[in-house]
């Protein structure tokens, strides 16, 4: 029942319901015949009658609403103006609604303030022609030596539902509500989609700013522009579009606490996938076209989030997209890269029953995983991937919460939760092809709560546990799979050089053998929701091979990088004109140490830095001339190969990481013998620099990584 503007708890018994429902209408209409105000005079009265009247009975919990403007504190009265604004005139009725909804939802939007952020911020003010990477990394170092680090004394949350004023709220809500009605689709788009994707007046957790009237006027053309279709995935495509043409990803600004807000992406015009799903959804809802954000909280098999936008079509259809990069229906990213999904969500502004958050509270559980607090989020995981649920045997308490963690590193991170009832667990809608690991958690410490399982791609449940009585050896050859995209980027990183041939040690009379060309076609495999082919690229499939036309005979031979080429070469061979009749010689070269381009070990790869002064090439001297028709070579590993004089440590899962021991790689996969069979491994480097490891199995002689 709302009273002034206030939703308040209602005395209700099975007995006296309607006659206390009729009364307190008469009351309302009472005092609105008087034209006395419908605020606290008429709440001081309800609370009399009930206190005087009806005190025997018991009255329902207050409602979110009334939580929420307690809450408010000294800001309550401007959340009530915006009540009383929309309940003066019964065509309102609808934007009443809207605003009860925003303002029941308000109490976990803020954004961050204080000092740090404050200088932060000044990099958005003034010439926008500074705002490069240098400019960044310069205020960024001045923030480092002049404030402490980012904490509790410089940086601070503010909350929106404390100092919103009500002029704001009102215009948010009645721009949002032209947008939608004066739209050509407007019939298509439901209250809920409207509430939740074109009403919010932030997607995130950003600074509140007057941006519908600045957005609109920005893409107002593409609504008036007669010859594009007035359909809302036409016109998002037109808005991607538009923003392609100046929008630059950058990591530089992931460093600033909280998310950017609208004015400082259009400022910026770059920034992460944070704001690249902002810019997407704030231009869209200015249109009227309601647009989601989702996210992938923990890839499953990837040390990595991300976020996107999500064009809703209708209540159960949508097409995702990315702000200032890929129109609705062309995004491959969710598809068909390397990443497996262990869960996606799905942001709304209203209260998600299903979510896992919600359900805790219910039950009065707060302590709760990080990634799992929002209650305000919908699992989308099976409109992307293919999922199955998983139901595991559980001791302890009914009721008591388990959560299934994917693997982070070398510690775990809770995806999703579930309740003991009747001495097991069920958790919904699990993506496949992921190793998971259920466990308790308390006070932010995680403790076990059974073996890890790996819930296989097509949907079958296996449990990994070690086998102490079997003992095998592991050759191991990486610490972390090569991605099948890496194949493009790596072979990419030769374009340009070329292969020579001379008679004269200086190559000063020189023949180009070969000249390296771009793939011919970027990486987009069309292997939808085909999470077979994932973590089982193989680093050897990169060779190439290159069959030469020419017949001529040369006593030197060598690949070429020229300047500002760097210089990453794992295997060169040379052959002749009988198959596999592979020339041998004398390496020769101005870098380091060419030897290691002919030594038969990919993992001993030249890598150079960046020069942009001198030209770096590597070759051999045959002895004499000698014809060559086939040249084969590998581009440089990744960093994940076994390295020469790193040190690695092979560690085995039994309720904790158990140790089997150090080596210092060679270049030759390592081996570990003694190892027992059938469970979780984990390689770790300790002087790699580089966190990308990830667990495996060891199947048929091989890594297997999840």
């Amino acid at each position: 029942m709302y009273l002034g503007g206030r939703e308040i708890g209602v005395v209700v018994t099975h007995e006296s319901q309607k006659f206390h429902l009729v009364l307190i209408a008469l009351l309302i209409t009472f005092l609105r015949m008087q034209n006395r105000p419908t605020g606290t005079s008429l709440l001081t009265l309800f609370l009399l009658y009930l206190f005087m009247g009806c005190s025997q009975h018991s009255v329902l919990p207050p409602t979110a609403l009334e939580i929420n403007l307690q809450y408010a504190g000294a800001n309550r009265p401007e959340l009530e103006k915006v009540l009383i604004h929309f309940s003066n005139n019964p065509v309102d009725s609808l934007k009443y609604k809207a605003a009860v909804f925003l303002i029941s939802n308000m109490e976990s939007k803020y954004h961050y303030g204080g000092e740090w952020v404050d200088r932060m911020d000044s990099l958005f003010y003034g010439n926008i022609s500074q705002l490069d990477n240098a400019h960044i990394k310069k205020l960024r170092d001045s923030l480092d030596l002049n404030l402490p680090k980012p904490g509790k004394k410089d940086i601070e949350l503010l909350y929106d539902i404390q100092w919103l004023p009500s002029s704001y709220l009102i215009k948010n809500i009645n721009d949002a509500f032209a947008s939608w009605q004066s739209a050509p689709w407007s019939a298509s788009v439901s209250y809920d989609a409207f509430c939740n994707y074109i009403l919010p007046y932030i997607s995130l957790n950003e600074l509140p700013e007057y941006w519908r009237d600045t957005l609109k006027k920005k893409y107002r053309h593409i609504l008036d522009h007669a010859h594009i279709p007035k359909t809302m995935e036409d016109v998002t495509c037109a808005l991607v579009d538009e923003q392609e043409t100046w929008f630059n990803y950058t990591g530089k600004l992931g460093y600033r606490p909280g998310y950017l807000s609208i004015s400082q992406i259009l400022q910026a015009k770059k920034g992460t996938c944070n704001e690249m799903a902002n810019l997407g959804a704030y231009a869209a809802r200015a249109l009227g076209i309601p647009v989601a954000i989702d996210y992938a909280p923990q890839y499953g098999n990837i040390y990595d989030t991300h976020k996107w936008d999500a064009l809703i079509l209708s209540d159960t259809s949508f097409l995702n997209f990315e702000g200032g990069e890929s129109r609705p229906g062309d995004m491959s990213y969710t598809f068909e890269r390397d990443h497996k999904f262990a869960k996606i969500f799905r942001y709304r502004v209203g209260w998600e029953s299903s979510s896992f958050a919600a359900k805790a509270l219910q039950r009065g559980i707060r302590d709760i995983p990080e990634l799992l607090t929002d209650p305000r989020i919908k699992d989308v995981t099976a409109m992307y991937t293919n999922v199955s649920d998983i139901r595991l045997p559980m001791h302890g308490n009914e009721g008591k919460p388990v959560y299934l963690c994917v693997n982070q590193w070398h510690d775990w991170s809770a995806i999703t939760g579930g309740f003991i009832k009747n001495y097991s667990v069920h958790f919904r809608m699990m993506g496949r092809g992921i190793v998971y690991l259920p466990m308790f958690y308390s006070n932010k410490k995680y403790t076990v709560a059974g073996s890890p399982v790996l819930l296989s791609v097509d949907g079958h449940l296996s449990i990994l546990e070690n086998k102490k009585e079997e003992l095998q050896t592991l050759r191991l050859p990486r610490k972390f799979p090569f991605k099948k995209g890496w194949k493009y980027t790596i072979s990419n990183s030769m374009v340009n050089a070329r292969f020579e041939a001379s008679n004269d040690s200086a190559f000063i009379n020189k023949v180009v053998l070969h000249k390296i060309a771009p793939l011919p076609v970027k990486y987009n495999p069309k292997q939808l929701r085909d999470l077979a082919w994932k973590d089982r690229a193989r680093y050897d499939s990169c060779w190439v091979d290159v069959r030469l036309k020419a017949k001529d005979s040369f006593r030197y031979v060598r690949i070429i990088f020229d300047r500002p080429l760097v210089f990453r070469l794992g295997e060169l061979n040379f052959y002749g004109q009988r198959i596999n009749h592979l020339l041998t010689g004398r390496p020769i070269g101005n870098v380091p140490d060419p030897r290691l381009a002919f030594d038969g070990v990919p993992g001993k790869s030249i890598k150079l830095p960046m020069d942009t002064i001198n030209t770096h090439w590597v070759g051999l001297d045959l002895g004499g001339q000698k014809e060559i028709a086939h040249i084969r070579y590998l581009p440089a590993s990744d960093g994940n190969a076994i390295q020469v004089n790193k040190t690695y440590e092979l560690f085995y899962w039994k309720d904790k990481w158990i140790s089997l021991g150090k080596q210092i790689g060679t270049g030759l996969p390592l081996e570990f013998t003694e190892v027992p069979k059938g469970g979780l491994y984990w390689l770790h480097c300790s002087d790699c620099g580089s966190r990308e490891e990830r667990i495996f199995t060891y199947e048929d002689g091989n890594q297997v990584f999840w």
